[in-house]
C-alpha cells in the first residue's frame, strides 16, 4: 500500500494531522481484517481437506496412516474458528 494513501486513510477528521487515536483506530481495523482473513482460511481448508478426503482421491491406506495428523488439524482450525467468533461475542458485550 502506497504510504501516502495509508496516511490519508488513517486521518480520519481531515485535519491533516494523525493522533494516537487515529493510529490506535486504524490498527485495530487491520487487526480484526487479518483475524477475519485467518478464520475464512481456516474454514475453507477445512472444507476442501474434507471434499478431497471423501472424493476417494487419497486410498484409504493413506488416511488411515495420517489420520492422526488429520485429526489434530481439524480440531486446530476448528480451534481457530471457535476462538475467533467466540471473541467476536464476547467483544460485542464489552
Amino acid at each position: 500500500m502506497n504510504a501516502i494513501k495509508f496516511e490519508k486513510e488513517m486521518d480520519r477528521d481531515g485535519d491533516g494531522i494523525i493522533s494516537a487515536e487515529e493510529v490506535q483506530v486504524a490498527d485495530q481495523h487491520e487487526k480484526n481484517t487479518i483475524q477475519s482473513r485467518i478464520t475464512i482460511a481456516s474454514f475453507v481448508v477445512m472444507v476442501l481437506l474434507a471434499c478431497v478426503l471423501l472424493s476417494g482421491l487419497i486410498p484409504d491406506s493413506r488416511i488411515t496412516a495420517l489420520s492422526g495428523l488429520i485429526s489434530t488439524l481439524f480440531v486446530a482450525l476448528a480451534g481457530i474458528i471457535g476462538a475467533y467468533y467466540g471473541m467476536q461475542a464476547w467483544m460485542s458485550r464489552k
